[in-house]
């Protein structure tokens, strides 16, 4: 009798269970694309400006969706300095851009202590951004650093002393390119953190380790597991010439790389809240950066033969 009680009890639960059921229809909002901006002047160099629209996350993309659907060809580029001058940057093939193809200058080149002004029309729509070219420094020494608890590890990471300026608020950012037996970049390498400040150590020396990463994955598919694991790699390798390129930014350049940053790391964690990305580019249905680069580069030489012969050549 208990056992048939019981039985009828929990049928009863399980018709009010499903009685508090509500079939929720859930509709997604359309997908807009957005205007993606990548601007950079360097000091001593000109002007080089990507322009992309963003695509839904499991878009495929294929040559085809990249150069028609993507890459934006036909927007009116305009850079100008404070002192009045300007030029319209052309649309053309170019080397140092992730997929070839970037809006660049012939004109006006980067220089210290300049603002730059970017001005795109595309679409009917208008976009505008302001940029400048802090002043830039010099590292006070750079080696190879070799794991000392692994006297065998001939795989050493980069490190650096750096002396910041205590009178200026500074936003710094390295890049690496890797020339080698197995790898040679084209591009120039974001490292980790992609950008910092000197809060925590305003005036003072820092000891500072150079770690290649955050690559651009656009390529990836196409190579093989053993060009991967190089492609991918944090380290160096006997026969490496290594250019480190370290730069000052401005910082509205800063808030962008950071919160880009903070994306790229995190925005895959289901768990994490999306970070919201700090555009530096104002219109609407825009995001992106302007930034001008204070830069300096220096070459680090790994020999084939031995792990304590470094040489270090000033570039520029």
């Amino acid at each position: 009798m208990n056992r048939i009680i019981l039985l009828l009890e929990l049928m009863l639960v399980a018709v009010l269970l499903s009685a508090c059921q509500k079939e929720i229809d859930v509709k997604l909002p359309e997908y807009k694309n957005k205007l993606v901006v990548e601007g950079i002047i360097e000091s001593g160099d000109y002007a080089r400006v990507v322009i992309t629209r963003s695509v839904p996350y499991f878009s495929e993309i294929d040559l085809d969706v990249l150069l028609n659907d993507v890459l934006v060809s036909d927007a009116v580029v305009t850079v100008a300095t404070e002192e009045g001058l300007s030029e319209q940057l052309t649309f053309q093939y170019s080397e140092e851009s992730p997929i070839y193809f970037a809006y660049v200058g012939k004109q006006i080149k980067g220089e210290y202590g300049k603002k730059y002004t970017l001005t795109i029309d595309a679409d009917g729509k208008h976009y505008e951004a302001k940029t400048s070219i802090p002043q830039p420094f010099d590292l006070d020494s750079i080696w190879f650093a070799f794991a000392e608890a692994n006297p065998q590890d001939t795989t050493p990471t980069i490190r650096v002393l750096m002396t910041d300026n205590p009178l200026e608020d500074n936003y710094y950012r390295f890049f690496v390119k890797v020339h080698g037996k197995k790898l040679s970049d084209r591009l120039w390498v974001s490292t980790v953190p992609m950008v910092f400040d000197d809060r925590t150590f305003n005036g003072k020396t820092l000891n500072y380790e150079v770690l290649r990463a955050n690559v651009s994955t656009l390529f990836a598919p196409a190579m093989s597991d053993e060009e991967l694991s190089e492609f991918y790699r944090l380290t160096y390798r006997p026969g490496d010439t290594v250019l480190i390129k370290h730069t000052t930014i401005d910082e509205e350049s800063y808030k962008f790389w950071l919160s880009a940053s903070s994306e790229i790391t995190f925005g895959q964690n289901p768990f994490m809240n999306p970070t919201p990305i700090v555009s530096g580019i104002k219109g609407e249905n825009v995001m992106g950066v302007w930034s001008g680069y204070a830069s300096k580069i220096d070459t680090l030489i790994y020999p084939k033969d031995s792990k304590y012969i470094v040489s270090l050549q000033k570039c520029k």
